[in-house]
């Protein structure tokens, strides 16, 4: 924001306090705290895969103020808000600030911030005051010294390279001193030829002859060797793009060889270390069957081919990839089982998933495989989660939409191994719904149980 209207800057000309203007699939220049967007409540949907990998969308909310006073262009001009924040720091996933506006202070959390390096998605604009910009950012923070990796070939013909070219300089030195003694011996033994003109000393003789023999014996340098093994290693990268058993059909996506050194690289693979399930392998997580009253729904595998597929074509909604095989299930959340009904309603109301609309259908962004499944499932059974705020979760229950307020929110973590959710349903009664490993929630079902 400049002069009262907003122009294309360069991000290394963005300075701390500046109002930014981003558009959606933008990336976030700088560590911006988010003031306003076009999204309901000023919501904005963040992509994360430069920061942490991750590719589902996160959603961050600008404070309330903000929000209700920074929606055109004159208010945004005349904005004089003052963040007191903490010093620049490289971690990501916390922030402690403070905005102080017209005598009021506002607490601010890392979920009001767009972090640099962050894409705008599903929103079609949004506007930020920059916090930390340039090498202040978390971001930058976080950058280290990074140590370029080298083949055991490059090793091996460089050392190569520097032996040769040790040889060269010390061959050219000792035949120059060769050539200066007998420069000198040659004029003192044949004095009857008579001086050319601008007569050389002998060292200044040997110093250019020096140089001659340099450019002379240069051949010896293999600088081929370089070119011959670069044009191998691009065509052993072109066998990688054009291997058909590295090739994914469903998503039509062939390998991509991304360095032509990559051959030599694999070829160094001694071990391989997995931090966790979905590195090498494909997760895929699908709704077969859930305990519910002390009643067991659905089928194993083995019964599958026996049973008949439940139909959802009742459900507009429904995902067509879920097959389910107990019509029981059905029949006792479409009849008057409340303990069914609550079931379902738990995984549609306490999840973290983002829910984006194309062309009518509903697509899920979970943060996991599981998370995604879950409300999947709760989706093809008729309760459809529809949308989400900061402080709102609406959800289609058997075609009756209903919104439930959001009062406290306690996300799964590696400690607690749960997460749990506090909302107030449309009747005015406040529910806590919780769901997580097992050992943990027959702890706190039963505390005084041995087993």
């Amino acid at each position: 924001l400049r002069d009262k209207s907003f122009c294309t800057m360069k991000w290394r000309d963005i300075q701390v306090g500046d109002i930014v203007r981003l558009w959606n699939d933008d990336f976030v220049p700088a560590d911006l705290l988010l003031l306003y967007s076009s999204e309901p409540n000023s919501l904005c949907y963040v992509e994360t895969a430069d920061i942490d990998g991750e590719t589902n969308l996160k959603f961050r909310q600008a404070p309330m103020v903000t929000h209700a006073g920074l929606s055109t262009l004159a208010t945004q001009v005349s904005f004089d808000g003052r963040v007191i924040c903490e010093d620049p720091n490289s971690n990501l996933h916390t922030f402690i600030g403070t905005l102080e506006w017209k005598g009021e202070k506002y607490p601010l959390d890392s979920e009001k911030l767009l972090l640099r390096g962050c894409r705008i998605r599903n929103t079609k604009t949004c506007y930020g005051m920059v916090i930390y910009a340039g090498f202040d950012t978390k971001i930058m923070q976080n950058c280290g010294k990074i140590n370029l990796k080298k083949t055991k070939l490059d090793e091996m013909i460089n050392n190569l390279v520097i032996i040769v070219f040790a040889i060269l300089i010390s061959s050219a030195l000792c035949l120059a001193v060769a050539a200066g003694f007998w420069d000198s011996w040659f004029q003192e033994k044949h004095s009857y030829i008579p001086d050319l003109p601008n007569r050389q000393t002998p060292a200044y003789s040997g110093f250019l002859m020096f140089w001659s023999y340099v450019i002379l014996m240069s051949t010896v340098v293999p600088m081929s060797l370089f070119m011959t093994s670069e044009f191998i290693h691009v065509i052993h990268s072109l066998f990688i793009d054009w291997d058909l058993q590295m090739y994914y059909a469903e998503k039509d996506i062939p390998a991509k060889a991304r360095s032509t050194s990559l051959s030599d690289l694999l070829g160094q693979i001694e071990y391989v270390f997995s931090d966790k399930t979905g590195t090498l392998t494909q997760n895929v997580m699908t709704f077969k069957k859930c305990c519910i009253g002390k009643r067991i729904y659905g089928t194993i595998s083995a019964d599958e081919k026996q049973s008949q597929k439940v139909d959802f074509s009742w459900n507009r909604f429904a995902d067509e990839k879920l097959q389910f095989y107990d019509q029981s299930l059905i029949d006792g959340v479409r009849g008057d089982d409340t303990n069914l009904k609550e079931f379902f309603r738990l995984l549609a109301i306490c999840h973290t998933v983002m829910v984006e609309e194309k062309e009518g259908d509903l697509i899920y962004q979970a943060a996991s495989p599981d998370e995604g499944a879950l409300v999947t499932a709760a989706r093809n059974f008729g309760f459809v989660f529809l949308s989400r705020t900061q402080d709102m979760v609406t959800v289609s229950e058997l075609g009756v939409e209903r919104t439930y307020r959001v009062l406290a929110m306690l996300d799964f973590n590696s400690v607690r191994k749960r997460m749990s959710i506090l909302v107030r349903t449309p009747e005015g009664t406040v529910k806590l719904y919780t769901k997580g490993a097992d050992n943990v929630i027959f702890e706190r079902l039963c505390p005084s149980c041995s087993n």
